[in-house]
């Protein structure tokens, strides 16, 4: 099975609104082996959603799109379904008394304009939407799903089990991701390629802003072959291999903490609290994170963390020295201490924009060093963040 997706609304096509709905489809659907042949997004217009729409079942054997099905004037997109398959659009009595009820119990008035959201293509099934008004709608090769992500993410799942229930969906599929991270993609590569000879099994480098994920996907009978793979990739780019499948740094991180009873605390001046918020993330950090300080000022540097007024002086708040009594200011077993010219002004000819000072210690040990990173303000902060954390991974590792 392939598939088209369409994106609907105009904020889309004017860059008011970035997708990551399309993203989050495509990548479910690679689990079951569907590929996706097109993504097109269009306008709030009824003429361009039914081209749109009769492009993609021409081209493809599912039509999946995103937007439009709420209650104003420019949510088009069931009438364009109707027009397309030439049915009336139609009220749904038990849709109507769900929605009705879902209105009463926010104490919101069921307004004229409101009762769209409750219509739908006649013959259509409905998704039942827990985290919204809106329910998805499926008939005929073609399914409509709210635009909030949060609303997809509540539907989409839903209609994979209703696929999957009809015998629509490849059961036998087996998908195994490799996260990496410090190692440029055109590198990795070609220190990798070879490896991926053997037919019948698809791969790819799917590059995140946590790493990038080489993914390889076939089927169950091949899942021996794919072991061989990985234990190679080990061999090959072991150090750069941050985890498999859902594993990320925060969260192996925390699991290492958890496991040696330690603490973590950190001193942010350059990244601004980016390390604290990706550790908060993780459910359950609590147990381990002492404590987060942005100390972006010199003169917090001094009094939160006992910072030298003349190693600030005579160095300068962006230095080794500054990084390293920054750690010292820090009590725990784990620390990490950032300090650097994030930009886009502030840097000098010896300190130029994106020179980074990373500070880490891990029980015994301890790692200063100084980095020049690339890119604008948000990149520079992102990899400074990114790096800080893989240094305190590999060290949990024994890498160092």
């Amino acid at each position: 099975m392939d598939a088209t997706i369409i994106l609907v609304g105009t904020e889309l096509l004017s860059g008011m609104t970035v997708d990551t709905n399309s993203i989050y489809m495509a990548e479910e659907l690679n689990k079951y082996g569907i590929e996706i042949r097109y993504k097109l997004v269009v306008g709030d217009n009824i003429k361009d959603i039914v081209e749109a729409i009769k492009y993609g079942s021409s081209k493809s054997d599912l039509v999946i799109l995103s937007g439009g099905l709420g209650p104003t004037m420019d949510d088009l997109t069931k009438l364009a379904i109707s027009e397309f398959l030439n049915v009336d659009l139609i009220v749904d009595k038990e849709d109507y008394l769900d929605l009705k009820n879902k209105y009463e119990s926010y104490n919101l008035v069921l307004e004229d304009k409101n009762i769209r959201e409750a219509e739908k293509p006649f013959g259509s099934q409905t998704i039942i939407n827990d985290v919204g008004m809106c329910k998805g709608i499926y008939i005929d090769k073609i399914v409509a799903f709210p635009g909030v992500p949060r609303e997809l993410y509540n539907l989409f799942p839903k209609f994979l089990k209703l696929l999957s229930s009809q015998g629509k969906l490849k059961k036998n599929i087996f998908i195994k991701d490799v996260l990496v991270w410090g190692i440029p993609e055109s590198l990795l590569e070609t220190k990798v390629s070879y490896l991926f000879k053997l037919k019948g099994i698809h791969y790819e480098f799917l590059v995140k802003d946590y790493g990038i994920i080489i993914r390889l996907q076939t089927i169950d009978a091949n899942r021996s072959d794919v072991d061989k793979i990985i234990l190679d990739l080990y061999k090959i780019i072991g150090e750069n291999i941050i985890g498999e499948d859902d594993e990320r740094m925060e969260i192996l991180i925390y699991k290492y903490l958890k496991d040696k009873n330690y603490f973590i605390s950190l001193a942010e001046s350059c990244t601004g609290g980016l390390i604290a918020s990706k550790f908060i993330e993780v459910d359950g950090v609590s147990s381990v994170f002492k404590e987060g300080i942005v100390c972006y000022s010199n003169e917090s540097k001094q009094t939160r963390l006992k910072v030298k007024k003349e190693t600030l002086d005579l160095y300068g708040a962006v230095s080794y020295e500054t990084c390293d009594e920054m750690l010292s200011g820090l009590d725990t077993e784990v620390k990490i201490a950032t300090t650097g010219i994030a930009g886009p002004n502030g840097g000098t000819k010896e300190k130029p924009v994106g020179t980074v000072y990373i500070g880490v210690v891990v029980g015994e040990k301890k790692y200063i060093k100084k980095y020049l990173f690339n890119g604008n303000r948000e990149k520079i902060r992102r990899l400074t963040m990114m790096r800080a954390m893989f240094e305190v991974l590999k060290i949990f590792k024994g890498v160092k």
